[in-house]
């Protein structure tokens, strides 16, 4: 039995509870964690490692965070969980916990170019992936437009196989055919997750593609925050996504 650390407020019409039959897939940046001004400036609760390591267990393995960081870097805020998990948008994978992930494809010298196209601008930083390359903007929104143009010109100058996504505040540099209902058709192919109902909890655009997924698959999805989304539920801040997952284990009995 695990103890709660905090009071957390109780939240109306919560998506519904999940079952032995379910398989949950969880999006990381704005969706377990709130945003920060710089991706390595975010704050991971102690209560939120404490909920994900039990919930795992009930689910007898069967979950799984799927995110636009790098397994290392997931690794890293986590720890010392360790968990199956989809990295750089799917590009990373990793079926057991206890095994490295594949080699990827990485993307040469775009992050080389991306950086000298931006040297010396304060408000854009650029995360190299590896297998992605992202041009992060949170401090600079209203120049949306102006920084996809630059970083269009300078993708399209190099490979021709790459293309562009938009997040909040980021436009990222990726291979075709890497995304997150590509991670979740993968993981679902193989046990502890085959068989089952999925789930996907996401806040971004990135994240429509695994929620589209799910609900293909007979499952829902549940969007964080605001705006368009064609998941079936909503829930409003990760600390109500937190709230929801401690239900889950409320009700199994798990945690008092």
């Amino acid at each position: 039995m695990i103890k709660l650390e905090a009071d957390l407020p109780e939240l109306p019409n919560q998506p519904p509870a999940l079952t032995a039959q379910h398989a949950l897939f969880l999006d990381f940046d704005g969706t377990l964690v709130a945003l920060a001004d710089h991706p390595d400036r975010i704050i991971v609760p102690a209560l939120l490692r404490q909920t994900l390591a039990v919930l795992e267990q009930r689910l007898n393995g069967a979950l799984a965070i799927v995110t636009g960081r790098s397994l290392e870097s997931l690794d890293h805020f986590l720890a010392p969980l360790k968990m199956r998990a989809a990295g750089i948008h799917g590009a990373e994978l990793r079926h057991d916990p206890l095994q490295p992930p594949a080699d990827v494809a990485t993307l040469g010298d775009l992050a080389a170019r991306l950086q000298a196209r931006f040297a010396g601008d304060a408000q854009v930083w650029i995360e190299d992936k590896r297998a992605a390359v992202a041009v992060h903007y949170r401090q600079a929104p209203e120049r949306q437009d102006e920084l996809f143009a630059m970083v269009n010109e300078v993708v399209n100058a190099g490979d021709q196989s790459l293309e562009i996504i938009s997040g909040k505040c980021v436009f990222e540099a990726r291979h075709h055919g890497v995304g997150k209902d590509a991670a979740v058709r993968a993981l679902m192919s193989s046990p502890p997750f085959r068989g089952r109902i999925p789930v996907f909890v996401g806040d971004d655009r990135t994240d429509e593609d695994g929620i589209r997924e799910v609900q293909a698959q007979g499952g829902f999805g549940i969007k964080v925050g605001t705006g368009a989304s064609q998941a079936q539920w909503r829930l409003a801040t990760p600390v109500s996504v937190l709230v929801w997952l401690r239900g889950q284990l409320i009700v199994s009995g798990l945690i008092a």
